[in-house]
């Protein structure tokens, strides 16, 4: 759906005389005809002060919630036979990916969880404050690509649109195994514990 959208407005940036915009855009990054940001504009934003510091907050919060995580399963006798996943989409659905066994656990776990605030809970805050900061740091890395793409404000403001179409499928992954766990969103680098 994005190329469909994506296609017709870097034609009519050509036609526009926007050129160099539609070609730099058409050359950015494409993921199956669709502009997508690159990932060097992305780690530049990521690399910002208010980023990197919300991505250590961030990261510190995982490593707690990890810990806190594996210690309540440990305790209520759930131990994990590999990594378990916990994928958070933009739109809010939610998917357990491992093996069969893990799932199982991890879900049963989670209904029997009575703890304040719950782990489902604390699982579902950290997965929006990483969309938050994801979206931070793919709203600021689109804004700059337009800038150094474009040579028109209208040509800018086109483009970011362009690749602003991509964060409707923003999701963050919270991984964790008896031994260690990440947080993956995009724009970040994938930490782990």
């Amino acid at each position: 759906m994005v190329s469909s959208i994506n296609n017709p407005l870097l034609s009519y940036l050509s036609a526009q005389g926007f050129d160099s915009a539609a070609t730099n855009a058409k050359t950015a990054g494409k993921t199956s005809g669709a502009t997508v940001l690159p990932q060097a504009a992305l780690d530049r934003a990521a690399g910002t002060v208010k980023s990197a510091t919300a991505a250590r907050s961030l990261e510190t919060a995982q490593q707690a919630l990890a810990t806190e995580l594996r210690a309540a399963m440990a305790k209520a006798g759930v131990k994990l036979e590999g990594t378990m996943e916990f994928a958070v989409k933009s739109d809010g659905s939610v998917e357990f990916k491992g093996s069969d066994a893990d799932r199982a656990a991890a879900k049963a776990f989670l209904k029997a969880d009575t703890s304040q605030p719950s782990f489902a809970s604390r699982i579902a805050t950290q997965a929006r404050d990483a969309l938050k900061l994801s979206t931070t740091i793919q709203q600021n890395a689109a804004i700059s690509q337009a800038a150094k793409l474009s040579k028109t404000s209208g040509g800018v403001m086109s483009l970011y649109t362009s690749l602003m179409q991509q964060t409707a499928t923003t999701s963050v992954v919270f991984s964790v195994s008896a031994n260690s766990s990440s947080l993956t969103y995009p724009g970040s680098l994938a930490a782990k514990a």
